[in-house]
């Protein structure tokens, strides 16, 4: 999901930030019958709605344990392919590392990997990924802690481990731990619990072992709400915990974002990255509140 911090290129950071706000599939959000099992809940994740396509701007915010700060500003995009989405994402500022852009087909089709490209300005060369590890997509922000993370309920045996309150919202608690190496390798990612609101299905807080020894990835969100048919988290926070020390914490605010726009299907050809004459550059949605950048 879309989730943890250790510290690697930016280039993974934008597809981590564009997954992690994201959900996997085309279906309701609100469930047919109240789920019975913890394998319910991970259906309910893996089917929640998030949108046919969706937009937004992001402000991140990393520091370390020395007390650095990084600061970037991005826009993202995706749009659904079937069952499968595709995911664009590029930066704005700092003025060192804009116009870098990160693009991914996220399969949910059996048999078939995620495929990543990346868009370097300065070299204006379009590199084709090729890695089952794709623990650097979530960066701190793929965050799909449920629905990144857990996307698929077939890899994950499970164990309900009851019901409680988060921030006002009722959610299930569930433990979480994936049945196959393939997923491990995947997120960087081992066993943890996550919390999941009841109605939508979206994960508001979870706990993860990650695949380093003694390290722990902690994502909560905050500012739920409804926004074009789709409930989402307005702000993230993403914090990594090395022996129980906190080594970086990191914020992504989330501003203007839409669902269901109808957007342009030549923004999701891989071939329009690095593009100066392409709409998505300038694109901001209906009633996008800011001026400026934040």
């Amino acid at each position: 999901m879309e989730i943890f911090m250790k510290e690697k290129t930016l280039p993974n950071l934008l597809l981590a930030t564009s997954l992690i706000l994201l959900s996997p599939s085309l279906f309701a959000a609100t469930p047919l019958s109240i789920p019975k099992t913890c394998k319910d809940v991970l259906l309910g994740i893996q089917n929640r709605f998030n949108g046919y396509d969706s937009w937004r701007m992001i402000k991140m915010t990393i520091s370390d344990e020395h007390g650095n700060v990084k600061t970037r500003t991005i826009t993202a995009t995706h749009r659904n392919n079937g069952i499968n989405r595709i995911l664009r994402s590029r930066v704005l500022v700092p003025n060192e590392l804009a116009d870098t852009e990160a693009y991914a087909l996220d399969y949910f089709e059996k048999g078939k990997n995620d495929k990543v490209w990346r868009y370097l300005p300065a070299s204006k060369k379009l590199l084709d990924v090729q890695s089952k590890d794709l623990s650097s997509r979530l960066n701190g922000s793929d965050m799909n802690i449920g629905e990144m993370l857990t996307r698929m309920a077939s890899d994950y045996d499970c164990k309900t481990l009851g019901e409680g309150e988060y921030q006002g919202l009722s959610v299930y608690k569930i433990y979480v731990n994936p049945n196959n190496q393939q997923e491990i390798i995947r997120l960087g990612l081992r066993d943890g619990e996550i919390w999941v609101e009841k109605t939508t299905f979206l994960p508001v807080y979870s706990v993860f072992n990650a695949d380093s020894p003694n390290e722990q990835r902690i994502f909560e969100t905050f500012h739920h709400h409804w926004v074009d048919g789709v409930y989402v988290s307005n702000q993230f926070n993403i914090a990594t915990l090395k022996d129980g020390r906190k080594v970086s914490h990191s914020v992504f605010q989330v501003y203007g974002e839409r669902f269901n726009l109808g957007l342009p299907t030549e923004w999701y050809d891989v071939k329009d990255l690095g593009n100066l004459q392409s709409t998505w550059r300038s694109y901001r949605p209906p009633e996008f509140p800011l001026t400026t950048l934040p």
